[in-house]
């Protein structure tokens, strides 16, 4: 209860900080339209419903064409926030309308604030979500020179694909994996974990089922991780670079994961 108290802190702690700024500060004239209550309540409501709105239009967009676009870390968040300003713009004319401020008189300049302020968000919020992939992509730093070889012989050990990790993550499900293990999905902050035997959705960071499965598999991507016994092929569509598992399921390589799946011999 607590570690789902945590996350949904930190998906609702962001748009909930911005919507109480955007309440105290009143852009688009909402300060003098609005008195301080219901303005705090109005810019509350618009930012956090659109905030989760465009994260959900990013992520899909992400994982359907991210690795297809050319500068992604740009026209993602960009293509993103167009799709996304069009059911927000009705979800501000709505606000507008319900909090006494009127319906708007010109959709086009509404859908084109809301468009600005949606990119605005958009762009500093991909951009760290993909530092944070980078991040995870880079290989472990060797040990140094000096270090004694008991040391080493430790971190091997800790490193090995023994049944503690794996033992320790089933411990997450509400039944025994039912065949081989296949591969994580990232779903928002849930993973769906899939085996031969079917998928189950669970509470759990990504982070964390890679650290426990460490020696086991790989990630290769923001949202996905693949059991390296899964794994069955390689297959290329123009410059995305997809795995194919043994249940003849594709899964897509993040760009700045292939440099260490081609050390280590994935692709």
């Amino acid at each position: 209860m607590r570690e789902r108290l945590a996350r949904l802190s930190l998906r609702l702690g962001p748009p909930i900080g911005v919507g109480l700024v955007m309440g105290l500060l009143g852009p688009f004239g909402t300060f003098d339209l609005l008195p301080t209550a219901p303005r705090l309540a109005y810019w509350l409501a618009v930012i956090s419903v659109n905030w989760l709105l465009a994260d959900a239009v990013l992520r899909r967009l992400d994982a359907v064409a991210g690795e297809r676009m050319p500068m992604p870390r740009l026209t993602v968040p960009l293509l993103g926030a167009c799709l996304a300003a069009v059911p927000a713009t009705g979800v501000v004319a709505l606000a507008n309308g319900l909090s006494g401020i009127g319906w708007p008189d010109d959709v086009a300049v509404l859908f084109g604030r809301v468009l600005l302020l949606l990119a605005a968000i958009s762009l500093p919020v991909y951009t760290w979500e993909d530092m944070q992939e980078r991040i995870a992509a880079m290989p472990d730093p060797a040990p140094p020179e000096g270090a004694s070889s008991g040391s080493q012989s430790e971190e091997i050990e800790a490193r090995q694909p023994g049944e503690d990790g794996l033992s320790l993550f089933t411990a997450r499900l509400s039944a025994p994996i039912g065949g081989r293990l296949l591969c994580l999905e990232m779903q928002d902050h849930y993973l769906k974990v899939h085996h031969t035997a079917g998928s189950e959705l669970i509470l759990c960071r990504m982070e964390d089922a890679t650290r426990e499965l460490s020696g086991l598999g790989r990630r290769v991507h923001r949202s996905w991780w693949v059991a390296e016994d899964a794994l069955d092929g390689v297959e290329r569509e123009g410059q995305r670079i997809l795995l194919r598992l043994a249940d003849d399921r594709r899964v897509p390589v993040g760009r700045s994961f292939r440099p260490d799946l081609k050390a280590s011999g994935w692709l």
